[in-house]
């Protein structure tokens, strides 16, 4: 079966999917089994292009962190999207929560949105760190 990794989440100025995708591909994950949905122009044909990708995705990653944009400490509509996912597709959902260099209510946000989702989905695949979860990743795509 064909392996394709759905990378998700946070975008605007945080770059996370660069070191994400250099280490898998270190790791001997090929290029070609990752789908990055970020693009110069996310029109109706990227759209529908990262939604094909989604379908298709034998694991979707939901990285949640801080977009580094200003007045836009959060990732909301990428931590609804983990979330669905979540519902419609948990044993191939993986959310990843970065909190790095966040403080004050958005922290809180973060650290209840966490909490929440581990309580719902006790068996789910979410992480607090990106090693974490290329660790378990590797051994899924390797395997």
């Amino acid at each position: 079966m064909k392996k394709l990794v759905f990378l998700g989440g946070t975008a605007g100025n945080n770059n996370w999917r660069d070191h994400f995708i250099s280490t898998l591909i270190s790791k001997g994950v090929r290029k070609e089994s990752l789908f990055n949905p970020v693009v110069k122009d996310w029109n109706t044909e990227a759209q529908a292009h990262e939604e094909i990708a989604k379908q298709e995705a034998t694991h979707l990653i939901f990285y949640i962190a801080d977009p580094k944009q200003k007045d836009n400490p959060l990732s909301t509509y990428s931590m609804v999207e983990a979330t669905m996912a979540l519902y419609d597709y948990p044993e191939r959902t993986v959310i990843i929560f970065d909190t790095e260099g966040m403080f004050g209510h958005p922290l809180k946000v973060m650290n209840q949105v966490y909490k929440i989702l581990k309580n719902r989905f006790p068996n789910a695949n979410i992480f607090v760190t990106q090693e974490e979860a290329i660790d378990w990743l590797l051994k899924r795509l390797h395997s």
